[in-house]
């Protein structure tokens, strides 16, 4: 049977295969001209994402400040306008805020199909008094999307020159995590084995350290990251909860550059350079933490954490073709919670290559990803490990377009093999020491459809393939309405169901731990899915004010979750679970030089539901209803940004409702009868648990602020220099009270810090 499988898997791709090379060839002489623009900054030769590109018709007696077509450069700088009409003179004009505007006439003949590579020059003269206006013609719809820019991270104040994606991700409203520590981020309801995290189409399973102030991407390194909260299309196959799409900077292309960075909490290096000037690159960033060695002295306490992470990527750009290679390497180590002696170690390594063709050759971009990753994640002592969890996958992925009476469509296949490998040295009901190799077929297919110029209407389906589990079918859509044809205002609606085929168990019950066992869903299993519902209403009011309110549904089914004794144990048994999470977040951002501002409120409910009896016996109700440790109802983020005389002055507050967690009843002791007699020894102490979840921790607030300077040196040299303080009037937040210890354990306390950078 399962030889069978293979065969059809196998067959569909080579039929896919053929397709794609056959298509262009049966379609070439039924198109009207295609043009294919690549924007590249001509300061140090990468790619210009989010460049407006427009086409004037010169013949036409219509107010010529309408373009009569227009496309916005993607992250790869690329973008491309299809239909043209023949014979006709139109103006090709290329324009990008702090850049001179390119323009240039072109006639196309019936079905020619022209590449231009456009090198925009800086403004200098208009640099410091630009307008920063948001892209106008983007019609895809921003309903559960969060773009986010490298300016966007650096803005958040970070104990290190520059920022960090990490840091930024706290500030926006539905993501929510345990505290400053622990790597762990749960987005609008879902835990964080059920989101996706991809590096330029690779995966990466955990990229936050065991700070939560830093990730494997520092500002220095993204060129801009997506963050999908919910409702993302059909090309995202495999999570049922949100994806984090991350682009990384190619490495400069005109000029070599390296800077060295050091703070109380890390210390950083970053090079790059042209191999080939305008078209091979090379970036590297490796950083390590310090807060270890200087924690004490600062804050008066221990903070036994070590983590660094190393990333290189090397880039070809040619005319018809660019391709990346990426490497990043992470390793956390430390106590979540200092003094118990429990040691939490994980690692991520990713290899692997994207390339994007647009040769004439090809109707449309050809998008082709092949990577491996592996992630490990243990617990124990110095001296034994007691729990060990890791995933390895190699795959590939193929996305592709095609043109059908009309109508834009998206479609690709990818494979994915997967191997699981768990370890426990103690007893587990519902989960055992495994190691399985899983492969795992993906489609997906999207059609953009525009009934009207002001709508854009993007149904489509996925669908994965495995051994061991049914055929998936997920459909997903996304609608947008803008009313005025442009961004100013808009209204978008996005639905969908996800599944996903493994799963990840934890033990919510103890924020003291951060060990996952991530492992394949078993056969006869039911799979985890989630059906996703999203409304958006975003308002630009001039050229500096956004406003955008979102509202948000998500359900789960099949989530695996401990089950609740009375005795507090270290084994984890699980049962199945049901949640259903909803609520709205609003968010206004004012962006004039040199002020820059940003509110965002979030307000939700995350509520489990199940069956009493595999939760635990002791339990009344039979069907038992609960809020879990990262059901956060409101959430308030402030964020400012200041330039003044050389100066940068930045500051994030942010305030938060506390999270759940379980009192204890009480301690006794436990006697094993008949092995041991109640007359002559006295039992074992233990901890007698209440009702699950039926206390929140208090409400906390933080301040964060920072100071930055700019030091202009030798031959071109700068210094950076920042001052700053994280947690300025030290709020004492809890972060968790151990039980069997009864040692509170708090936050970061006030924690100030002077960083420096040189760039050379």
């Amino acid at each position: 049977m399962h030889i069978n499988l293979i065969r059809k898997i196998f067959g569909l791709i080579l039929l896919l295969i053929v397709a794609i090379f056959q298509v262009p060839q049966l379609v070439y002489a039924q198109e009207n001209g295609l043009i294919r623009v690549v924007a590249i900054s001509g300061d140090d030769g990468t790619p210009l994402a989010g460049a407006n590109v427009l086409l004037y018709d010169q013949n036409s007696n219509l107010n010529l400040s309408n373009p009569e077509f227009f496309c916005v450069t993607n992250r790869d700088g690329l973008c491309e306008i299809r239909n043209i009409p023949p014979n006709r003179e139109f103006e090709l004009r290329i324009s990008f805020v702090g850049f001179i505007t390119h323009s240039e006439l072109i006639i196309l003949k019936d079905g020619e199909r022209h590449i231009s590579r456009i090198i925009l020059d800086p403004d200098l003269e208009q640099f410091d008094e630009v307008v920063v206006e948001q892209q106008r013609y983007i019609t895809t719809g921003e309903v559960g999307v969060r773009r986010i820019s490298n300016i966007d991270i650096s803005r958040v104040p970070s104990p290190v020159a520059g920022g960090d994606l990490a840091s930024y991700l706290q500030t926006v409203p539905g993501i929510v995590s345990s505290g400053d520590r622990g790597g762990d981020l749960y987005i609008r309801g879902g835990t964080p084995d059920q989101n996706m995290i991809l590096v330029d189409r690779l995966h990466i399973v955990k990229p936050f350290h065991i700070s939560n102030l830093f990730s494997a991407f520092p500002d220095g390194v993204v060129q801009n990251a997506d963050l999908y909260a919910g409702g993302f299309d059909a090309k995202y196959v495999g999570a049922t909860s949100a994806v984090i799409d991350i682009g990384l900077r190619p490495g400069n292309m005109r000029y070599s550059q390296i800077s060295a960075a050091a703070s109380p909490y890390l210390s950083a290096i970053q090079a790059e350079g042209p191999i080939e000037a305008d078209r091979q690159s090379i970036l590297f960033s490796g950083r390590i933490s310090t807060i270890d060695r200087f924690a004490p002295e600062l804050t008066g306490s221990e903070l036994p954490i070590q983590f660094g992470d190393l990333l290189t990527r090397y880039t070809i750009q040619g005319d018809n073709v660019t391709c990346n290679l990426t490497g990043i390497y992470t390793y956390d180590s430390g106590e979540i919670v200092p003094g118990r002696e429990v040691i939490h170690t994980w690692s991520n390594m990713v290899i692997g290559g994207r390339c994007l063709g647009f040769s004439e050759f090809f109707n449309h971009p050809v998008d082709l990803s092949v990577g491996y990753t592996s992630y490990q994640n243990e617990e124990g002592t110095s001296e034994n490990r007691e729990r060990y969890s890791a995933i390895s996958q190699l795959y590939f992925n193929l996305d592709l377009q095609q043109e059908i009476f009309g109508l834009a469509v998206d479609y690709g296949f990818g494979a994915n093999f997967r191997t699981y490998n768990v370890e426990l040295s103690e007893r587990f009901t519902s989960a055992s020491s495994l190691r399985r190799v899983i492969p795992i077929i993906s489609l997906y297919s999207s059609v953009t459809w525009e009934p009207h110029r002001k709508v854009v209407i993007k149904p489509g389906f996925a669908s994965q393939i495995t051994l061991d589990t049914p055929v998936t079918f997920e459909p997903r859509l996304r609608v947008s309405w803008q009313p005025q044809g442009n961004d100013r205002r808009q209204v978008s609606f996005a639905a969908g169901k996800y599944v996903q085929t493994h799963s990840g168990i934890s033990d919510e019950r103890d924020a003291g731990t951060v060990f996952t066992i991530l492992q394949p869903v078993q056969t006869d299993d039911p799979l985890p899915e989630s059906l996703h519902g999203i409304l958006a209403y975003q308002h630009r009011i001039g050229n500096y004010l956004t406003a955008n309110v979102e509202g948000f549904v998500k359900t789960h089914k099949n989530i695996p979750v401990s089950k609740w004794t009375p005795e507090a144990r270290t084994e984890i048994e699980t049962a199945l679970a049901q949640s259903e999470t909803f609520g709205f977040d609003f968010r206004l951002r004012y962006d004039r030089s040199p002020l820059y501002l940003s509110l965002g409120y979030g307000w939700s409910k995350v509520e489990y539901e199940a069956i009493s009896g595999d939760l635990g016996a002791w339990i009344r109700e039979p069907i038992f209803r609960y809020s879990p440790a990262h059901d956060q109802r409101h959430k308030l983020n402030t964020l400012a940004s200041y330039t003044f005389s050389g100066f940068t002055l930045n500051a994030g507050w942010e305030f938060g409702t506390g999270m759940p967690f379980t009192q204890i009843f009480g301690y006794d002791f436990s006697i094993r009868v008949p092995d041991q007699s109640p007359q002559s020894t006295t039992g074992t102490a233990r901890i007698i648990y209440s009702e699950p979840y039926n206390k929140r921790l208090p409400y906390y607030h933080r301040l964060d602020i920072s100071l930055e300077r700019k030091f202009n040196l030798f031959a071109g040299s700068t210094l950076e220099t920042q001052a700053g303080i994280i947690n300025a009037y030290n709020r004492n937040n809890i972060f968790n009270f151990d039980f069997s210890t009864l040692q509170r354990v708090d936050q970061t306390p006030l924690l100030p810090y002077i960083s420096l950078k040189l760039n050379l």
